[in-house]
């Protein structure tokens, strides 16, 4: 009897120890359970509605995947996400309708891109969730020597954004992160895809606005060097004469991107302020 006590004690550390090891095995399950990195040769992209500009239905041999590319996302190709759509415009600086419109354009340019030949796919086939009815896996996409998503990044057709993960034969996460700030700082310096849009007006009424914003042209006087038309103050489209060639006109500014107000005489003792073409000016 005296011995009892002893035998619930060390079978209550057996057992706390037996759970220790359980769960420690748990806890390192997911290390061991990390899937190894395929190579895909001679991949194929699938015709597919829901193929826009960084996921793809492909063709791997005899079988259909849907993938989507690590490293970077493209803009959505319409306004099903509206939260989502606004966080890509916010990363170009760009309105979610510009954003939509890069989408599309990153769409054509990924499927002209994957039509040029068979490709190359590097992935785990780890699991992309989405709105896919199929399984979606994580990929990266190579094309001859050019990576999909260099590619996209060049162009401005897609934010460095996502799961950043890369095969072990492949550069390094950090050289391929460095590679893409590359490739976007160039794309924003000659406003390609999203960055072409950057710095735009915000909405149509905007845009309206300044293509019709008058061009900075100074008072001064002018002698015309050509037949000139001249056009009515209250209604642009109605031209009322022609002034001829040596007429000396003072130009007294503009009233929009196209037309000056112009002061001319009509007899001596008498003048006029007409529209006329900043073309037809010489300015």
């Amino acid at each position: 009897m005296s011995f009892k006590p002893y035998s619930i004690v060390m079978h209550a550390r057996g057992l706390i120890t037996t759970i220790l090891l359980i769960a420690l095995a748990c806890a390192t399950k997911p290390a061991f359970a990390a899937k190894a990195w395929r190579v895909k040769e001679n991949c194929t992209l699938i015709p597919n509605e829901a193929n826009d500009g960084d996921s793809f239905h492909i063709r791997i041999g005899r079988r259909h995947y849907v993938l989507r590319h690590l490293w970077v996302d493209a803009p959505e190709t319409d306004n099903r996400f509206p939260d989502r759509v606004a966080e890509q415009a916010a990363y170009f600086g760009i309105t979610p309708e510009d954003a939509i419109k890069v989408g599309k354009e990153a769409a054509r340019f990924s499927k002209a891109f994957l039509s040029q030949q068979p490709f190359t796919v590097y992935t785990q086939f780890a699991d992309a969730l989405g709105s896919s009815q199929r399984d979606r896996d994580y990929a990266i996409i190579k094309v001859g020597d050019t990576y999909l998503m260099d590619a996209l990044v060049s162009n401005g057709l897609a934010r460095i954004h996502g799961l950043q993960k890369v095969p072990p034969d492949g550069p390094s996460e950090s050289l391929t992160r460095m590679r893409l700030k590359g490739l976007e700082n160039d794309a924003k310096r000659n406003k390609r895809g999203g960055w072409a849009y950057a710095g735009a007006p915000a909405n149509r009424m905007e845009r309206f606005q300044q293509m019709n914003r008058p061009a900075e042209i100074k008072a001064q006087t002018v002698v015309l060097t050509r037949a000139t038309a001249v056009y009515s103050l209250e209604d642009p489209s109605r031209m009322l004469g022609t002034l001829g060639t040596g007429t000396a006109i003072t130009v007294l500014r503009a009233e929009s991107q196209n037309m000056a107000r112009i002061r001319f005489k009509v007899r001596e003792d008498q003048t006029m302020e007409a529209l006329a073409r900043i073309s037809d000016l010489g300015l």
